[in-house]
């Protein structure tokens, strides 16, 4: 396995997600074993609404995870969200405000000048989703 920029790896051990910064390593290795490419799932399914959804107006980018406000709760949250325009990576990581009570939204607003290629979010339970340009 090559590893690939910008994929994003997962431990099914311990949980583990890393974000390759180099291309060609033979693996990543955690727990013993190599970790897991994710390959993001890009089309709602059922009652899972996922998939990223992004508003431009000029070089303000916001991206909300699905077209309904997903859960933000202890057990079931948005981890990231993240842009990739150009050759870069603009990430959004969310906080654990939800164990203090407040119910943040699975919301992100962004600055950016480039065309963008990709935008994906991961979810801890139904894993990394993709809307891709």
């Amino acid at each position: 396995m090559s590893i690939v920029k910008k994929g994003i790896y997962y431990c099914s051990i311990c949980g583990n997600i890393v974000e390759s910064l180099w291309d060609g390593k033979p693996s990543i290795v955690c727990c013993g074993q190599d970790m897991e490419q994710l390959s993001p799932k890009t089309v709602d399914a059922g009652n899972e609404k996922h998939v990223p959804v992004v508003e431009r107006s000029g070089n303000q980018v916001t991206v909300k995870v699905g077209d309904v406000d997903h859960p933000m709760t202890a057990e079931h949250y948005i981890l990231f969200i993240e842009v990739l325009a150009g050759d870069k990576v603009y990430r959004h990581d969310f906080t654990e405000a939800y164990v203090s009570g407040e119910t943040p939204r699975a919301v992100a607003t962004f600055t950016i000048e480039d065309e963008i290629q990709e935008v994906r979010e991961f979810c801890n339970k139904h894993g990394l989703w993709a809307t891709q340009f």
